[in-house]
């Protein structure tokens, strides 16, 4: 049975919530952090994260219908694939398009474009 413990605020909670992860906390993909190191570790056809203007897209399950075909996104498997992506002329809707595959965003420090002081491109999607 779990305990009831009160909080600084007067109101219960159970023992059981208040070890809930941090995991649990996240409630939208863009709130993870994902750090670089953590990226590079995905870097198969099975397994494929990219990093696109800060942000950490799975697009494991969009190797088959990339229209550039899967091997210019496995090329770039683990990595920051925004100057390959800019060069290639996408458009706002087509960062927009990888919204379904987004996992989570750099932390601060490894940013580029999304923080004070970054790096400034109009067409960055907010």
């Amino acid at each position: 049975m779990a305990k009831t413990i009160t909080n600084v605020f007067g109101s219960a909670n159970s023992s059981s919530n208040l070890l809930a992860s941090p995991q649990q906390a996240v409630t939208k993909p863009e709130d993870r952090e994902i750090s670089l190191q953590e990226v590079e570790w995905h870097d198969s056809p099975k397994d494929c994260w990219i990093v696109i203007y800060d942000r950490v897209y799975d697009v494991t399950d969009f190797l088959d219908t990339h229209p550039g075909g899967e091997d210019i996104l496995l090329e770039h498997a683990g990595r920051d694939a925004t100057v390959a992506f800019r060069g290639s002329g996408h458009s706002a809707q087509a960062i927009r398009a990888l919204d379904k595959y987004l996992i989570g965003s750099l932390p601060l420090h490894e940013r580029l474009f999304r923080k004070l002081g970054g790096i400034r491109l109009s067409d960055i999607p907010v």
